[in-house]
């Protein structure tokens, strides 16, 4: 608010300000408490509703049960490994033990006729037998582990068979929700945006337009937050559709907005001076010179730096004068002079004109 207004209407302007976003933070939590209690509005669904649930739970137990006879058979497999290392370690000890004493020994008769080659020839073949047999348990190990494996497997697969062949129905039903969803929350959506945009643009003078201001609020919320998300998309075309749709649609009425404004103008420039500035408002007008922006047609105010501006160059409306008292040069719109305390002479005539019953024709201030 401008620094010419009142303490207590700066006061005011703020508290109603304040006003509006509680009453708006209110009516958003009462909004928030009726969609979550809505019927179905939160229901989730998922694919596994949409699968023969007798197949569904046996493939599931089959998998289930497989999953834990793959469990023993990898512990065994782990055994039957250092067991086989066990062996072999055994195995190559011995035979290495064997082929040093055969070349430290002194021969006193042939090999095929000494016992003690023999007992340890037979050592060493037992040794062999006991890594191939461990060899033998590691391989039967892990072909067990294989096949639990596989199968478990193709239980898996034949369960995902079942959730891939349910997922058509899900999409379906999934697509059928998210339009129900968004019914039932543009129908609730739909009547605050009407309500909203009906009262900015028929309620913005009047004294409760702070309550009303609040309840916009709402509804903008209640839209970006509580229906955008919710859209159905079907691949984007409908967001993106809807976003065109909404573009278009802001693009039009901003365009006739600024032509019935730029219209206005135009009627109000061509109206004398003294008609145009009855129709200002004091705040209004005090506000833009604030701003350097005239009054009276909205453009900027041309002058140099240290230099005073009587007159706009756009429109011609008069924006400063001098006192009929002291003679000090003050602004136009001023009441009085800050000089003197003497009437201005602006001042004078638009009392004068509201004395003999001709009412200003410019809009109520809105705060």
């Amino acid at each position: 608010m401008s620094k010419s207004a009142r303490r207590p209407q700066r006061i005011f302007s703020v508290v109603m300000w304040l006003l509006s976003i509680v009453f708006a933070v209110f009516l958003t939590g009462l909004g928030n408490t009726v969609m979550r209690d809505l019927p179905k509005v939160d229901k989730q669904i998922s694919v596994e509703q949409f699968v023969d649930q007798e197949q569904y739970k046996a493939a599931q137990d089959r998998e289930r049960d497989l999953e834990r006879a793959v469990i023993p058979l990898s512990r065994a497999v782990e055994d039957a490994v250092q067991a086989e290392r066990s062996a072999v370690r055994d195995y190559n000890s011995g035979k290495a033990s064997f082929e040093n004493w055969i070349k430290n020994r002194k021969a006193t008769e042939s090999a095929a006729q000494n016992p003690q080659v023999i007992a340890r020839t037979r050592n060493v073949e037992a040794l062999q037998n006991a890594r191939r047999d461990a060899e033998r348990r590691t391989e039967d190990a892990r072909i067990a582990q294989r096949d639990a494996e596989r199968a478990r497997d193709d239980a898996r697969r034949a369960r995902a068979q079942l959730t891939g062949d349910a997922r058509p129905a899900y999409r379906k039903a999934l697509r059928g929700q998210e339009f129900r969803v968004f019914a039932m929350r543009l129908a609730l959506t739909l009547p605050l945006l009407i309500i909203a945009a009906w009262m900015v643009a028929k309620k913005r003078g009047s004294a409760y337009w702070p309550l009303y201001r609040g309840f916009t609020m709402f509804a903008l919320f209640a839209f970006f937050v509580e229906l955008v998300p919710y859209l159905p998309s079907y691949g984007g075309y409908v967001r993106y559709a809807v976003g065109i749709v909404m573009v278009i649609a802001a693009g039009h009425f901003i365009i006739r907005g600024m032509r019935q404004y730029m219209a206005r103008k135009q009627l109000e420039e061509a109206r004398s001076e003294a008609q145009r500035r009855q129709s200002i408002d004091y705040e209004t007008a005090l506000k833009k010179l604030a701003a350097k922006s005239c009054p009276g047609c909205d453009r900027a105010i041309l002058q140099k730096e240290g230099e005073e501006v009587d007159f706009c160059v756009h429109c011609g409306i008069r924006l400063r004068e001098n006192c009929t008292g002291c003679g000090h040069h003050n602004i136009s719109f001023h009441r009085f002079c800050r000089s003197c305390g003497v009437p201005s002479a602006s001042h004078k005539a638009k009392t004068q004109t509201a004395e003999v019953g001709v009412e200003p024709t410019g809009p109520p201030a809105v705060i």
